[in-house]
């Protein structure tokens, strides 16, 4: 029987030649003709970890967005020899990543259903297939087939069967890099469960076999570099190198001055993308390197993942470890005008490339791997031909090691900033630059038009320390200054336009006055090809005229004081390259007070769960003392009762959810203190439940004594006119209210935000609904316990109280950050903290005095009842 399968086998394989692609993939699958898995080719070898694919509707969208291209992974679990040489069984499983169409139709395959009046967006999602199949050495196919699972619509998960052929070979070079296929359904058209074709490329990663590398050595050898590069730190390291290379490159084409204009020179290379993305990169052991380069006009890129850009290399070649250098030669990448990620080819093979690795920043080299891209096809005999030099535009805080930075521009700013600073100890301490955490800053900018956006300003370096280094080391660590002054250098960044992608990027160093906190830069900013800088007679890259004056302000200062500065061209006004000067202004808080803030707010948190568990205290002691007297049930203002419940439960039914997110949104950081805010809400949540439930019970009880008391018919009476007086006050405060936002347009409060203030006012002033009934009745009793009216009026006094030290003890970085004595809750300032505890405390003594000598009794004597209503207790005979 075996020997019968292997002459079947045998006469298969003898006309695979002649079968197509199609009728191959349609043979019998072959058994495994051994129980271990293949030793020379291993399932590792068949695995793709990344690549990139088109197609497949209604699976996923036929224009998925820049910023999360489709992608798939194929993982390979086993491999088998069979009975046929050059024939293996396979199996594995293909992941395919992308974002599904925004649609309507209720088809199974679609993983959701628009709803009304929402708007259309893409969802992402991800298909996998377990397939088995085969793969032929001699033909560079594999072919498998097996189940997948889609998700439908609403969350079913629906069984599909897909065929995957891919051209596989078992090497690859620099001529044949790809790996190319199709993934189909299995299904007939007419089924709501198929999908169209899916087009699939990605890089060949294992077995590469490198052809030019000493191609690669002749074109580097005469290259000259002037600057002084570092090396990899000892032995050769492919994920260091991998590291190193990572992000965007941006292409200088540099610029070409003739008939009084200066036009990028963009034609050297055959393309004009402005930036580079090393993209799928491999090593060997021995140095040896190969990788797929993108170009492209987007500088930001998923380049973990297979990319296709506008343009495309495929590049092999080795490092010289003699002088620190990456030499490549590359081949130009075709994409079919059809469809770019179903057919890539390799064109001619005539590009050069070199990285390296500067051991000095300055002010316009400041990236972490820089290189020349050439096309060697326009090498002359005399050897002149353009060179394009690129440089990294990623993060260059990682891989600072044995850097150095060269300060060009110290001299000329001193000039600038003699102007503004004149060496003169400024009031208060300033940050003395050690710090990334307070030298790094986020700024508003206002345009001489008014038209305001953001920024960033980050530091690189202090002396000749980087910052990452200068966090790490001693806080006594010695800093090189010059009159005091300590050279330093930043990148700034900030938006050309509210919502634009176009930024202002800036590359600035200069000095800081540690003693005045005045920080003045020279910055520099890489000239674009727009019709504008094209009319500029400027042979460089970068124009250098740029002025950057900022105040910093006091470690103790207010976060409108924290950074105050322009940024301004030295260029006239007729020069194509100069700009408008622009203000900037940072409001925020240094690392000490942010720490400070971080305590006040966990100090606060605590104050709130006192105040609530003490209210709910004061209620119980009020509830068991009507318990004992209930014949004072009657005697207690109703119109009190209504405006404490109301106080808790206007926060609880309306504010309270918006109170945390509007406080998370706004602090980010400052509010995440190691979960403890996440904790104590849920208990705020409780006790405030529980605190509205017990003022409830208190207001259901009291309305009940009094109706149910046909003879106390007359409190009512008083009850009404109580409200009559109150009622006007409270509506002539509210418009008071509104009429000071009405003047006060600058301020940043809403009206709702005023209203409720004004409304813990009210609640401030809650006894005096009970004082007012009180001379109206002349009641001589003991209708509220000491314990209630008392306590809640320190639980109303103390957060003015803690409000007048705060506000002279600690900084906000915004208001909102204020959890106990919120703005949002009462009125605060210094003289509201003066005057509503005053009143408190005033209302408080008149209760103490009408319910000890009676209602009028601290009434003059010609305003005071004939009369007074006095509890008597009655004798158990009675």
């Amino acid at each position: 029987m075996a020997s019968n399968n292997s002459l079947l086998y045998f006469l298969l394989l003898s006309s695979l030649s002649l079968l197509s692609a199609t009728s191959l993939c349609n043979l019998p699958l072959p058994l495994p003709s051994a129980t271990l898995p293949s030793a020379s080719f291993p399932s590792h070898f068949f695995t793709i970890s990344s690549g990139s694919f088109s197609g497949g509707h209604p699976l996923f969208s036929l224009s998925p967005p820049s910023s999360r291209p489709n992608s798939f992974s194929f993982l390979a679990k086993s491999s088998f020899h069979t009975h046929s040489p050059g024939l293996f069984r396979l199996s594995g499983t293909i992941i395919l990543r992308g974002t599904h169409p925004p649609s309507t139709n209720r088809s199974l395959l679609h993983l959701h259903r628009v709803r009304p009046r929402l708007p259309l967006h893409h969802r992402y999602a991800a298909v996998s297939f377990d397939l088995v199949g085969f793969w032929s050495e001699p033909d560079s196919l594999l072919c498998m087939h097996g189940p997948g699972i889609i998700l439908s619509s609403r969350g079913n998960a629906i069984h599909s069967n897909a065929l995957l052929k891919l051209n596989f070979s078992k090497t690859s070079t620099l001529t044949s890099p790809f790996v190319t296929g199709t993934l189909q359904s299995s299904d007939e058209p007419v089924n709501p469960n198929y999908f169209d074709p899916v087009s699939l490329v990605s890089f060949a990663e294992k077995n590469y076999e490198y052809t030019e590398t000493s191609h690669a050595k002749s074109v580097c050898g005469d290259l000259s570099v002037q600057e002084e590069s570092r090396g990899l730190g000892g032995e050769f390291s492919c994920e260091q190198l991998r590291g190193l290379l990572e992000g965007s490159f941006q292409l200088e084409y540099g610029r070409d001055c003739l008939n009084g204009h200066c036009d990028p020179v963009r034609g050297a290379l055959g393309f004009d993308q402005d930036y580079m993305f090393s993209n799928q990169l491999d090593c060997s052991d021995d140095g040896k390197v190969h990788m797929y380069l993108v170009f492209t006009n987007e500088s930001r890129s998923m380049s973990r993942s297979f990319m296709i850009g506008e343009k495309g290399l495929v590049v092999e070649g080795f490092w010289d470890g003699e002088t620190n250098r990456l030499c490549l030669v590359g081949c130009d990448v075709v994409a079919s005008e059809e469809d770019s990620r179903k057919n890539l080819s390799i064109s001619e093979c005539s590009f050069g490339l070199s990285f390296w690795f500067p051991s000095v920043f300055s002010i316009k080299s400041r990236s972490v791997a820089v290189g020349r891209i050439w096309e060697g096809k326009r090498e002359s005999k005399t050897g002149n031909f353009t060179m394009i030099p690129f440089g990294t535009t990623a993060n260059y805080m990682s891989n600072l090691a044995k850097l150095k930075y060269k300060y060009t521009k110290v001299e000329v700013v001193r000039g600038f900033c003699a102007k503004v600073d004149h060496g003169k100890k400024g009031k208060g301490d300033f940050p003395d630059g050690r710090s990334f955490r307070d030298m790094r800053f986020r700024f508003d900018v206002k345009s001489k038009e008014g038209k305001g956006f953001s920024g960033i300003a980050s530091p690189i370096s202090l002396g000749n320390n980087f910052y990452a280094a200068l966090d790490l080391a001693d806080n006594a660590t010695q800093l090189d200054s010059d009159n005091g002054y300590l050279n330093i250098s930043y990148r700034i960044e900030y938006n050309l336009d509210q919502g634009s992608k176009k930024q202002m990027k800036i590359s600035a160093e200069g000095i800081y006055n540690p003693k005045s906190g005045a920080l003045c830069l020279i910055g520099c900013q890489y000239i674009g090809s727009s019709d504008t800088v094209r009319q500029a007679r400027v042979n460089d890259s970068m124009d250098c005229e740029i002025f950057v004056n900022m105040q910093l302000g006091s470690l103790h200062g207010k976060p409108a004081e924290h950074v105050k500065g322009t940024i301004r061209s030295l260029r006239e006004k007729s020069d194509p390259l100069f700009f408008d000067s622009v203000e900037i202004t940072s409001r925020g808080i240094y690392f000490e007070q942010a720490a400070e803030s971080m305590w006040r707010i966990d100090v606060e948190i605590t104050m709130v769960l006192i105040s609530l568990t003490f209210t709910c205290l004061f209620l119980g002691l009020q509830l068991y003392h009507l318990k004992k007297n209930p014949d004072f049930l009657p005697f207690i203002s109703i119109l009190m009762l209504v405006i404490l419940v109301l106080g808790n439960m206007i926060p609880l039914v309306l504010n309270f959810d918006a109170l945390f997110v509007m406080r998370r949104s706004k602090q980010n950081i400052l509010m995440w203190s190691g979960g403890w805010l996440e904790v104590n809400e849920v208990v705020i949540r409780v006790l405030t439940m529980v605190n509205f439930l017990l003022q409830l019970r208190l207001l259901q009880v009291a309305w009940a004594a009094r109706s149910a008391d046909v003879s106390k018919t007359g409190l009512w009476v008083h009850e009404k006119k109580t409200i009559w007086i109150c009622l006007p006050l409270y509506l002539f405060g509210a418009f008071i209210a509104w009429l000071v936002h009405t003047i006060n347009k600058s301020g940043r409060h809403t009206l709702w935000e005023d209203l409720s203030s004004y409304a813990g006012l009210i609640l401030d002033g809650f006894l005096l609904p009970q004082v007012i009934f009180n001379v109206f009745f002349n009641l001589k009793g003991k209708a509220l316990a000491h314990s209630f009216y008392i306590g809640f009026t320190l639980v109303r006094v103390l957060p003015h109280v803690y409000d007048a030290y705060r506000s002279r003890h600690y900084v906000p970085f915004v208001k909102s950050s204020y959890i106990y004595a919120s703005p949002n809750e009462d009125i605060y300032s210094l003289a509201w903290d003066i005057f509503v505890p005053l009143g408190v405390l005033i209302l408080s003594v008149a209760v103490f005095l009408q319910q000890r000598f009676g209602g009028s009794s601290f009434l003059p004597l010609r305003l005071r009842r004939s009369g007074e209503y006095e509890m008597v207790p009655l004798s158990s005979s009675s």
